[in-house]
């Protein structure tokens, strides 16, 4: 027990030797390990790529770097990586944001042509359309769906979904169409596919009855879960205001009134539902949708802060004119209001603390796939006003970097807090090592084990000498019934000296002889096996002993490891930590920097916002004023005398 404690206090020492004696020591201790678990060079290699792909999904880029430089190493052990590798870490440095590296090296990569598999690609591919790269996410789908080995069931509609919207977005409607006949009609992500494919229609002013044949198509194909309804009411939307533009008011009707009142798009789809009925001159019916949307809403969403004024204008259009100068003074209030509070929320400080918060609120998201969540931002007054800037592509990036930063920047204090334990382990082990006496205690050690092995020769000496003797292997009765015939030959022979014509030995004789032969008769009988189990007990032993004389040679290699590997380390950790703090001062001021975009991002749309409310403002009151003067006008025109 006392040897496997001291094992087991040198093994984190070996990890603290010099680079290049530490990378050999680690390889050799590997290879061993896998070699002692029956792992063959090509699960070696499985369990590699598993390690690799298991941290990728589960947003551990250092991780996973490290694994596929594992995996290349061993990839590449006859010559050059393997391509899927290379394609990873093109997937992997879109993940950190290293667009300008990932895009040399997936070009690097797509003129290399095949060899990596279809999910490698598929994950590219992913990456590629996230950072709008369409030319490339297209490449990279098309090398999946061509790859061998080939990508996983489970991958297949997401990877033609993520085809279909890449030739999209760069307007070659035929062939995305093309790209959307291999998929499943009920599936999700067709109805991505077939959204993506809409918006190019679109955007393309493509003939109306193919594209209300495919608006058609995609809602009666979406799943009924949430996921489904979502975006059925995308769909919807985006249906309705092509409609409108193209004065198709009531196929936008139809579209509008399809779309539900549970999902993030039911807003801005009651806003266009009733500029869409007031395009058709029907101006009672305009109101009800603007009216459920100020009832349904937060006053201060952008749909809500539109409708204000449609409604009083509504009103007015059908002569309503009490009824609308009682909604323009209730909107003058209401107004007036929320332009004191924006200004009040428009405050540096105020913006520090909203910042702040929503750093804090994502402080334990990851990497990569967790961005997604970004834009959950907190309750707060500044966050009422600045909820449009979700919609700000350009502010929801900013938003990534500095997430990123914050991650960098926590990955570094953890390492300090790391670098700073190991600083602080070195000298307790050190010292402990030393208290020890390491070598003395080997020595004494070292001499036991010579002293069992000489025992074990001179068994073995002995174990020889028995095979030349009559009564070998024998055991210890046996050994006492021999003694004991041996000292009745010595009384047989006095008695034959002494003996008398009377006295006949012969019957002494002839059983002495007999118990003789009786004996060697048992001892013969169980002699091959007690040779053998005394040959095998023997061998036990002598291994057991060349095990425990290596077990302290290596104990005593490792003790020299352990000696050599203090030199230069505290040296090398305080270097580490100084390298670490400086890029630590870096990114803090980066991160200053960054929030300072930010906050001008939020500072400058809520001075915009406080240009239209108080542009809406100034049109309630001049709507009232205008109001007022023509019913002063009539009130004058039908009454002479007061002009008078």
């Amino acid at each position: 027990m006392r040897r496997l404690f001291f094992l087991f206090l040198l093994l984190p020492l070996w990890s603290l030797a010099a680079e290049t004696s530490e990378n050999e020591l680690l390889d050799d201790a590997l290879d061993a390990e896998l070699a002692a678990l029956g792992v063959a060079d090509g699960e070696e290699l499985r369990l590699l790529r598993g390690n690799f792909y298991y941290s990728y999904l589960n947003g551990q880029y250092y991780r996973t770097l490290y694994y596929l430089d594992q995996w290349e190493k061993a990839e590449g052990a006859e010559g050059a990586p393997e391509l899927e590798a290379e394609v990873m870490r093109a997937a992997v440095y879109l993940a950190l944001g290293l667009e300008e590296q990932a895009e040399a090296k997936f070009f690097a990569v797509a003129e290399q042509g095949g060899g990596a598999s279809g999910d490698a690609w598929y994950f590219l591919a992913q990456r590629l359309l996230n950072n709008a790269d369409y030319d490339g996410a297209e490449i990279a789908a098309i090398n999946s769906l061509r790859a061998d080995p080939a990508l996983s069931p489970r991958y297949e509609q997401e990877l033609r979904s993520i085809l279909v919207s890449a030739v999209a977005q760069q307007n070659r409607i035929e062939e995305a169409k093309s790209a959307l006949a291999g998929m499943l009609d009920k599936s999700i992500w067709t109805g991505y596919a077939r959204y993506n494919l809409i918006l190019a229609m679109i955007r393309q002013n493509h003939k109306s009855r193919d594209l209300e044949a495919l608006i058609d198509e995609a809602v009666y194909y979406l799943p009924k879960d949430e996921e489904g309804r979502s975006l059925r009411d995308r769909v919807l939307l985006l249906a309705g205001i092509a409609a409108m533009e193209r004065e198709k008011h009531k196929l936008a009707n139809r579209y509008f009134r399809e779309i539900s009142l549970e999902t993030v798009f039911s807003a801005p789809a009651l806003l266009h539902y009733g500029w869409n009925l007031l395009a058709e001159w029907k101006y009672e019916d305009a109101i009800q949708p603007w009216r459920i949307l100020q009832r349904m809403y937060d006053p201060y969403h952008p749909a809500v802060v539109e409708s204000l004024l449609a409604v009083p204008h509504t009103l007015e259009l059908v002569e309503a004119v009490n009824q609308s100068v009682l909604a323009y003074e209730r909107i003058e209030d209401n107004l007036s209001v929320m332009v004191d509070e924006l200004r009040s929320s428009n405050q540096p400080e105020l913006l520090d603390a909203w910042l702040e918060e929503w750093r804090l609120t994502n402080a334990q998201q990851d990497w990569g796939w967790e961005r997604q969540q970004l834009t959950d931002l907190q309750d707060s007054p500044v966050t009422r006003f600045t909820q449009g800037l979700l919609d700000d592509d350009a502010f929801v990036r900013q938003l990534a970097v500095l997430h990123d930063l914050d991650r960098i920047q926590a990955d570094l204090a953890d390492m300090q807090r790391t670098l700073a334990l190991w600083d602080e382990v070195l000298v307790v082990r050190r010292q402990h090592l030393e208290d020890l006496g390491g070598d003395a205690l080997l020595d004494q050690m070292e001499e036991r084990q010579m002293d069992v092995l000489r025992k074990v020769l001179a068994v073995q000496d002995k174990l020889l000498d028995e095979d030349e003797t009559v009564f070998s292997y024998a055991s210890e009765s046996d050994k006492v019934r021999i003694e004991r015939l041996r000292n009745v030959v010595g009384y047989v022979t006095s008695l034959q000296k002494i003996g008398t014509p009377t006295r006949d030995l012969a019957p002494y004789k002839e059983r002495w002889r007999r118990m003789r032969g009786i004996q060697l008769w048992d001892i013969y009988e169980e002699q091959p096996q007690r040779k053998w189990d005394t040959e095998r007990d023997h061998m036990k032993l002598r291994s057991e002993t060349d095990s425990l004389f290596a077990q302290l040679e290596h104990t005593r290699t490792s003790l020299q490891w352990a000696e050599s590997s203090w030199r230069g380390f505290p040296e090398q950790v305080q270097n580490i930590q100084a390298r670490i703090s400086a890029t630590q001062a870096l990114i803090s001021t980066i991160q200053l920097q960054q929030a300072d975009v930010l906050k001008q991002y939020a500072s400058e749309y809520m001075d915009d916002l406080d240009r239209r409310l108080t542009l809406y403002l100034s049109q309630a009151r001049l709507a009232l004023a205008r109001l007022y003067d023509d019913s002063l006008q009539k009130h004058v025109v039908e009454n002479p005398e007061v002009g008078q």
